[in-house]
């Protein structure tokens, strides 16, 4: 029984873990997540909350860094990161507003 439990465990952490986050809506079932394809669906000025609904998954994570380092000026912004494989991942860099958090670009790292 025990030995049932801790297969029943594993299988559902790697199953969990394959398809790169949850889906941003609860109860819902999108097809597996791709880099490229959720890409398409943002805009620069979208606020953060539409942009994680558009993307249609959960990031992975979020973290704070420095954008615009390439053009002359560094300003602090989020980066938040979907999927979980280096081959499918999508980053949203965020730049904070008055009304909050916009994306500002994003890179989609699909190989």
């Amino acid at each position: 029984m025990r030995s049932q439990v801790l297969g029943l465990a594993a299988v559902w952490l790697i199953a969990g873990c394959s398809a790169g986050g949850f889906p941003a809506v609860e109860g819902s079932s999108p097809p597996p997540f791709d880099s490229f394809q959720a890409g398409m669906r943002l805009a620069v000025g979208m606020p953060r909350d539409v942009a994680i609904l558009r993307v249609g998954w959960t990031p992975v994570s979020s973290e704070v860094t420095t954008c615009g380092i390439l053009a002359g000026y560094g300003f602090p912004c989020e980066l938040l990161k979907f999927g979980m494989f280096s081959n499918n991942r999508l980053d949203v860099y965020l730049a904070p507003t008055d009304a909050g958090a916009v994306v500002n670009s994003w890179v989609a790292h699909k190989y």
